[in-house]
């Protein structure tokens, strides 16, 4: 069951350092009790060392020497069963949120091979480790340390399945399979490991879930909104059936989410309903990257000269104003698939313009990336005379799949991660790797 092109089984290649982010000073450390292995001779025995971008090469600076080498190689371990917190090599600095709200340089620490080039004037820093490793380190950099036991363990499997069925394939023309980011799965290595969340890993290894004999394509976001959405309104190629619309909660009810938006909006009995988590850490249960409230249901306002600049951003068109927003269609869970605007161009012509995709929505109705585009558009009746669009909305992410914060919940209603994942994943069964 092959992973990745040009690798077993066993391996998986993880963008850390990309040339888009352009970084172009990395610093390397790791303890003196790891043992690092390197093909530049000495710098092993050095425990710190800072990279500079040297025109088509890197410079490698310690306290005693200095190399220019074209590219650099260093590994240590990478056994799930021997990692602990923050054991491996350390890089400073990595971005985490790449393209979102809440993007930010963070520090963190890799098990593994790293292997760093010079491409065109940019870093270019890929690990390669064992996928038990790399799904151990997915569950916490995607969960906090606090989070409960079978939150962790649903967390595991589901980022074991993504993992191995690599079904998008984004980034093999790259030279790696996956990206550290949620372009992907959230990786920062070993940093937040911990004895609890290291158990969960070591418990469910080569755990999967499968439909007709295959490891299943485990989407997953962070909050649905209360009814999970269907695969094929985010993403081409059909319906997927184990990704289908469920009412995120206790019960199932007739009908879904998208038939009446005003009732869902005050549906609260869902697992990943705010009002679940009101005495909860959500800090220590999701992790502290990008948490600052639950996002179950938001509004937010965006002036129209910024949504006339991401129209321009993203489709070239220069518009005088826009006048009214016509959402067409919507998914079960009211997610948008696609809507025009319409407004003036700089000839004084009535003009319309499509935004299709959960994605393009989501990054064209906000300056860094909307929550989701399960919206309704609060002041629609004045919006042709508002310098401005106010977006009343629900959940975060595309709502495919497994929620976390869902799963949160039901975890802290101690149902299993067994039976977490057979909510969101109806129709799978499980299975162990050989």
């Amino acid at each position: 069951m092959p992973i990745s092109s040009g690798l077993n089984n066993e391996k998986i290649r993880v963008g850390i350092v990309l040339p888009e982010d352009n970084i172009h000073e990395i610093t390397l450390s790791w303890a003196s009790g790891v043992d690092i292995k390197t093909d530049v001779a000495g710098l092993q025995k050095s425990n710190e060392c800072s990279l500079q971008i040297a025109s088509n090469q890197i410079r490698i600076i310690t306290e005693t020497h200095e190399y220019l080498v074209p590219s650099l190689k260093l590994s240590c371990q990478d056994d799930v069963e021997k990692l602990s917190t923050a054991f491996g090599i350390h890089v400073d600095p990595v971005i985490a949120g790449r393209g979102f709200h809440w993007e930010k340089r963070i520090e963190v620490d890799l098990p593994g091979e790293l292997r760093i080039s010079n491409e065109n004037g940019h870093f270019k820093l890929i690990n390669t480790l064992d996928v038990e490793a790399y799904v151990a380190c997915v569950a916490t950099s995607e969960m906090g340390s606090e989070a409960p036991a079978d939150l962790l363990a649903a967390q595991t499997v589901v980022a074991r399945c993504w993992s191995l069925a690599m079904v998008e394939a984004k980034h093999l023309a790259e030279g790696y399979d996956v990206c550290n980011d949620d372009c992907c799965q959230r990786y920062q290595g070993t940093s937040f490991l911990t004895p609890h969340s290291l158990k969960a890993a070591i418990d469910t290894r080569s755990e999967v879930l499968v439909y007709e004999n295959k490891v299943i394509d485990a989407r997953y976001s962070k909050n649905c909104g209360g009814m999970v959405e269907a695969y094929d309104t985010v993403w081409e190629g059909g319906e997927v059936p184990y990704l289908i619309p469920l009412w995120d909660a206790p019960e199932q009810k007739p009908g879904f989410a998208v038939e009446n938006f005003a009732e869902h909006f005050d549906y609260h009995a869902a697992y990943c309903s705010s009002r679940r988590f009101e005495n909860v850490n959500l800090a220590g249960m999701l992790g502290k990257v990008d948490v600052s409230g639950s996002y179950y249901r938001w509004e937010q306002q965006m002036n129209k000269d910024d949504l006339l600049s991401n129209l321009k951003k993203y489709t070239g068109l220069a518009w005088k104003q826009i006048d009214d927003i016509e959402i067409m269609e919507r998914g079960p869970s009211s997610r948008i698939k696609y809507l025009f605007l319409k407004g003036i161009d700089q000839n004084g012509e009535s003009v319309r313009q499509m935004v299709k995709s959960e994605y393009g929505i989501r990054q064209m109705f906000s300056d860094s990336f909307l929550y989701s585009s399960a919206f309704v558009i609060k002041n629609a009746a004045t919006l042709k005379d508002d310098d401005h669009v106010i977006l009343q909305g629900l959940g975060w992410g595309h709502g495919v799949g497994l929620c976390q914060m869902g799963a949160l919940g039901m975890a802290l209603d101690n149902i299993t991660y067994r039976d977490i994942l057979r909510h969101y994943y109806p129709g799978t069964t499980f299975t162990t790797l050989k």
